[in-house]
């Protein structure tokens, strides 16, 4: 059940972050405001929170980008 769930805020996640990504794409392109331009001042305002919400957003893609090689998909356990 936990494992579901988790399976679907992993997704969501990585969703919204593929639809920010896309409306930056889009912005730049069509000479619109991109969000960038919202945070980079948040940015130079709060220099201890960004840097905080960095390392915990670059944790998180480190983890579920390249986790440990054990378990069901890891290739030592194939024959």
């Amino acid at each position: 059940m936990f494992g579901n769930i988790f399976s679907w805020l992993t997704t969501a996640l990585f969703g919204a972050i593929t639809l920010l990504l896309a409306f930056e794409s889009w912005a730049l392109l069509t000479n619109h405001k991109p969000i960038t331009d919202y945070i980079r001042p948040a940015v130079h305002s709060y220099p201890g929170y960004a840097f905080v919400i960095a390392v915990v957003i670059g944790m998180l893609l480190g983890h579920f980008l390249w986790g440990p090689t054990t378990g069901a998909a890891s290739p030592r356990n194939r024959s």
